[in-house]
C-alpha cells in the first residue's frame, strides 16, 4: 500500500505544478496591462491594443465611437 501512497502523491504534486505553471503563465500575460481581455461589448481587446495602450478596457471600436462621441458633445 506505501507504492500507491506514493503515487499519489507524486500525482498531486504534479498537479500543483501544472496548476502553479498555469496561473504564472496568465500573470505573465497580463503583466502590465488592465487585465481585461474582453471589452464591455462582449470584443476581445486585441494584444495590439493591450500593447499599444496598456491600461484599456475597450476594444478599438469601442473606443473609436466614445471619441466621436466626446467631439460631438
Amino acid at each position: 500500500m506505501k507504492t500507491g501512497n506514493a503515487a499519489y502523491e507524486l500525482a498531486d504534486r504534479l498537479a500543483e505544478r501544472e496548476r502553479a505553471a498555469g496561473i504564472a503563465r496568465v500573470q505573465s500575460q497580463l503583466s502590465g496591462s488592465s487585465g481585461r481581455l474582453v471589452c464591455d461589448c462582449g470584443e476581445t481587446i486585441s494584444e495590439a491594443r493591450r500593447r499599444a495602450v496598456p491600461n484599456t478596457t475597450k476594444c478599438i471600436d469601442c473606443a473609436m465611437f466614445e471619441e466621436r462621441q466626446r467631439r460631438r458633445a
